[in-house]
């Protein structure tokens, strides 16, 4: 599958869990690529009408998700966008809409997106509950949300630690062990799996869904 990655020169640190700069390093970049192509091939061939990306950091993935919908929405809570309005003309993104606010409580209308994505997001958090509320409420009824995860596991704790030098605990929390119970409450599941199929199961690394109300 080939993924649109921007240039790294195109891209700033929006926040202190914001490491795009991850996508360009040996060999922590093979995982966290995993994560993208696993979203597209969860939004499948379709073309959504309006997609907001929640949690969208540095925008790294908004030129990709861009072919994939016609009107494209991205939410943080950082106010710097200046860098993404730049990255979206790049790319020739033209019917784009950038917004500084918590996915925990937006002002988006109700039953607003087709589709919601949300990459590693929801671990950070405060209330998950509360985002996942939230993200029900702007969901169109017949729509998607699909995010993907991490759960907690020593390969992926491993490359954690080292490169942020923090511990999971530190880093996380208790939200690994809360996020995909929450959200199989909340959801319908159409589609869940794990990296890596089968031994992921048992040993998960990233866990991911596509749902609908």
């Amino acid at each position: 599958m080939k993924l649109t990655i921007p240039d790294k020169n195109l891209l700033n640190r929006t926040g202190e869990v914001d490491y795009f700069d991850w996508n360009y390093k040996f060999p922590i970049k093979y995982i966290l690529k995993y994560r993208f192509k696993r979203i597209i091939q969860l939004l499948g061939n379709e073309k959504y009408g309006w997609l907001l990306e929640a949690g969208t950091g540095s925008g790294i993935f908004l030129p990709e998700l861009s072919k994939h919908c016609e009107h494209l929405y991205a939410c943080d809570i950082h106010r710097d966008f200046d860098h993404i309005t730049s990255l979206c003309e790049k790319y020739g993104i033209k019917d784009y809409n950038l917004s500084t606010q918590s996915i925990d409580q937006t002002n988006f209308p109700d039953e607003s997106f087709d589709a919601i994505v949300a990459v590693s997001m929801l671990e950070f958090v405060p209330d998950i509950q509360k985002a996942v509320t939230e993200i029900k409420r702007i969901l169109k009824k017949d729509g998607v949300f699909i995010t993907i995860c991490p759960m907690e596991s020593k390969i992926l704790d491993f490359f954690l630690s080292f490169y942020t030098r923090k511990s999971p605990k530190e880093e996380f929390g208790n939200a690994r062990q809360a996020v995909s119970k929450i959200l199989e409450q909340n959801f319908t599941i159409i589609e869940k799996g794990n990296m890596i199929p089968i031994l992921g199961s048992f040993f998960p690394v990233y866990t991911h869904y596509k749902f609908k109300k």
